[in-house]
């Protein structure tokens, strides 16, 4: 993989994350690392960031670049408590 290649697919997952908090959970996220995975065991983009003015708000999520689809979601206490808080589950598919 080129590094220009390599840079559109953090854009096209930071974008793609930023959307999946904001269409699921109305919350602004700031991505605060990204790294590509090894190709040869998946294709897909590891993140870590925070909800916006809320630096304990943490989570984890990834992003597999061929299928085009966040895969895994992990998160602090803290947003835990904040997505519940606006009445989703952040549990639920």
């Amino acid at each position: 993989m080129t590094e220009s290649e390599k840079q559109a697919y953090f854009q096209e997952a930071e974008k793609k994350a930023t959307s999946y908090f904001k269409d699921k959970y109305e919350l602004d996220v700031v991505i605060t690392s990204k790294e590509l995975l090894p190709e040869m065991a998946l294709d897909s983009i590891a993140m870590e960031g925070h909800v916006a003015e809320h630096k304990d708000q943490e989570f984890t999520i990834s992003y597999d670049y061929n299928e085009k689809k966040i895969k895994n979601f992990g998160m602090s206490p803290a947003i835990k408590e904040a997505i519940t808080a606006k009445g989703y589950d952040p549990y639920a598919k």
